[in-house]
C-alpha cells in the first residue's frame, strides 16, 4: 500500500485557534495573549508533526441496497457510502496521521501549562485537517486529469455512517500499522490526531453538496461557512 510522506502544510495561528474550537477574530481583539500563545505553539508544534498518508484504490464491482461491493469481496456498508459512492468506478481509501510526537508533548505540557498544552493540541487538530484537505486536493486534481470527478470525502462519524460502523470497515481494507495508526476496541484511532477518509472517483459523478452538509455537527458548527461550495 502506498505511503505519502512529503507534505508542506501551511498553518497559521488562526488555524490553531480554530483547532481549539475558538474564533480567531474574537480572540485577536479581546484576548491577544491567547493569539500569541497559539503562535508559539505553532512554532514548536511544526517540528513535531510527521504527516503520513496510507492509501489504496479499489474498483467498485456493484451496488447493493445497503452496500458498495468492491472487487475482491470487500464491502463498504452504510447509508452514506451507498448514497455517495454508488456511481463511482473507483474508491480511494486513506488514513492520514501526523504521528504521536506532538500529542505526547501536549499531554506532558498539560500537566503544568494547560493553556499552552491546549494550544499544542490545536496545532495537531489544524495539522491533520490540513493534511486531509491536501490529500483530497491531490486526488481531485488527479481525477480531473483523467476527465473524472470525485465525490465529497466521507469519514466515519458523518451522517449516515457511524464511527462504530465505518472505522472497522476502513481498517479491514488498510493496514494502519504501516503508518503507526491503530484502531481501539471502541473504534478510536491512535494517535488521536489521525483521520480516515473515503472518496469515490469516476466519470459523470454527481457531487452531492459539501462534507459540511453531512457532518453531524452541521446544525451547531460556526465554521461551516468557511468551506466553499463546489463549482
Amino acid at each position: 500500500m502506498p505511503i505519502l510522506d512529503q507534505w508542506d502544510l501551511r498553518l497559521d495561528a488562526d488555524a490553531v485557534l480554530r483547532g481549539q474550537g475558538a474564533d480567531p477574530s474574537i480572540l485577536r481583539s479581546r484576548r491577544p495573549r491567547l493569539f500569541d500563545i497559539a503562535g508559539q505553539a505553532l512554532d514548536e508544534g511544526l517540528a513535531l508533526i510527521k504527516p503520513r498518508v496510507l492509501y489504496e484504490r479499489f474498483t467498485v464491482e456493484s451496488l447493493c441496497h445497503n452496500r458498495v461491493r468492491l472487487v475482491g469481496g470487500n464491502d463498504l456498508k452504510g447509508e452514506a457510502p451507498v448514497q455517495h459512492l454508488g456511481a463511482a468506478q473507483e474508491v480511494l481509501i486513506a488514513v492520514c496521521t501526523i504521528g504521536g510526537e506532538l500529542e505526547a508533548r501536549a499531554q506532558k505540557v498539560m500537566e503544568t501549562e494547560i493553556v499552552y498544552g491546549l494550544a499544542l493540541y490545536g496545532v495537531g487538530s489544524a495539522a491533520v485537517e490540513a493534511l486531509a484537505n491536501a490529500v483530497c486536493k491531490d486526488f481531485e486534481d488527479e481525477a480531473a486529469a483523467r476527465g473524472w470527478q470525485t465525490t465529497i470525502p466521507l469519514s466515519p462519524g458523518m451522517i449516515g455512517w457511524s464511527v462504530e460502523d465505518g472505522q472497522p470497515q476502513i481498517f479491514s481494507l488498510l493496514d494502519g500499522s504501516q503508518v503507526d495508526v491503530r484502531l481501539t476496541s471502541s473504534s478510536i484511532m491512535l494517535p488521536l490526531k489521525s483521520l480516515s477518509l473515503v472518496m469515490g472517483l469516476g466519470p459523470d459523478l454527481n457531487r452531492l453538496g459539501t462534507t459540511c452538509d453531512f457532518c453531524a455537527m452541521h446544525a451547531v458548527c460556526k465554521y461551516k461557512n468557511n468551506h466553499a461550495k463546489p463549482e
